[in-house]
């Protein structure tokens, strides 16, 4: 009980303590002055450092293979590609589809990997004379939505995941033939590609198209419709880019966009060569009110601004396009073209 304190020496005890000597005026002036000025001195020299340089981060761990110019420019040609798809999904599944492109990201090969559900709809597909392989990966919600589209369904999306049947893949192997070909003339900038599908898989974890640290680059796309949205990415390693990043650049695609190239005019002459055009020959035009018209009868006479033995016009499309004399051959009825029209003469239906 001895060593119990009283309440009179807890209190002086608490004094004693609380009552320590203030420092001099005059010290306490110098040293606030002191820690003032070595504040501002640190300042100073901190934004004399900030402005002489610019840090920025850098993860040693995934170094950026692929520069911003180079991902600006992938970036604009697969907006174009998205623009299109948006188009082909439209006619294909017969309801408004809305394909927008959300991101052009560089990561690792093992990075998508752990972002792909699984199972999902995996695609591996070549890009010939390309070497390697890419991937083409479609959210399982968009799949089931455009195998009930494609079955005559409204169109949504399933509750739970699962696998696809045989004959589901068989339908999805369509679309994404569709969509590779699409992606062909996406990349008409770049070069002429065959696109094929080499094989499916469900499970990203048996995927291995580069090693697990491989720089890639993924391309993600948000497809939307009035019952479902959802992701569709591609996933492109940089050694299966590496040829035609030489192409990657703002001027070559600022000269792309100017004017064709020889292989794009090419294309274009080809597949235009087999389309069929409606042909006419003009015999000539006359005026009549009608009550002329109404009046008209078996063996009356028109008369027209054409002249006799004059060259008639033959329309290419509804538009005068060359000059032609009126024939027979055989037979039958044909005209010959004697003339080009340099000027286009307008509508002739």
């Amino acid at each position: 009980m001895g060593d119990i304190l009283s309440q009179e020496e807890i209190d002086a005890l608490l004094a004693s303590v609380g009552a320590s000597p203030p420092p001099p005026p005059a010290a306490t002036a110098a040293s606030s002055t002191s820690l003032l000025s070595g504040s501002a001195a640190r300042a100073e020299r901190a934004a004399r450092q900030t402005d002489d340089k610019k840090v920025s981060l850098y993860d040693f761990r995934r170094p950026d293979r692929v520069s911003k110019d180079q991902m600006r420019v992938l970036q604009n040609l697969h907006e174009g590609f998205s623009r299109v798809l948006s188009t082909t999904l439209t006619s294909y599944l017969r309801t408004l589809i809305e394909v927008e492109l959300v991101s052009v990201d560089q990561l690792t090969y093992n990075e998508f990997v752990m972002s792909v559900t699984n199972p999902s709809c995996i695609y591996i597909f070549q890009m010939e004379p390309l070497t390697g392989n890419a991937i083409f990966e479609i959210n399982p919600s968009l799949v089931f939505f455009m195998i009930d589209r494609l079955f005559g369904g409204p169109g949504k999306a399933m509750q739970y995941n699962r696998e696809l049947t045989d004959i589901e893949r068989s339908v999805m192997n369509k679309i994404v033939e569709r969509l590779l070909m699409d992606l062909k003339e996406a990349w008409e900038y770049l070069g002429i590609f065959h696109p094929k599908i080499e094989s499916y898989e469900n499970n990203p974890q048996f995927v291995q198209i580069a090693p697990a640290s491989e720089t890639v680059i993924l391309i993600s796309f948000e497809l939307r419709s009035r019952h479902t949205s959802g992701l569709m990415s591609m996933c492109m390693p940089y050694m299966f880019l590496e040829p035609v990043m030489g192409n990657l650049s703002a001027e070559n695609w600022i000269s792309s966009n100017r004017g064709s190239t020889a292989d794009t005019r090419k294309i274009v002459e080809r597949e235009l060569a087999g389309t069929p055009v409606e042909l006419k020959a003009i015999l000539g035009r006359t005026a009549l009110s009608l009550r002329q018209i109404l009046g008209l009868q078996e063996g009356d006479t028109l008369v027209l601004e054409k002249s006799h033995g004059a060259d008639l016009v033959l329309a290419a499309g509804g538009k005068g396009r060359f000059l032609c004399k009126p024939g027979q051959i055989h037979g039958r009825k044909c005209v010959q073209v004697t003339s080009l029209i340099e000027r286009e003469v307008g509508d002739v239906d």
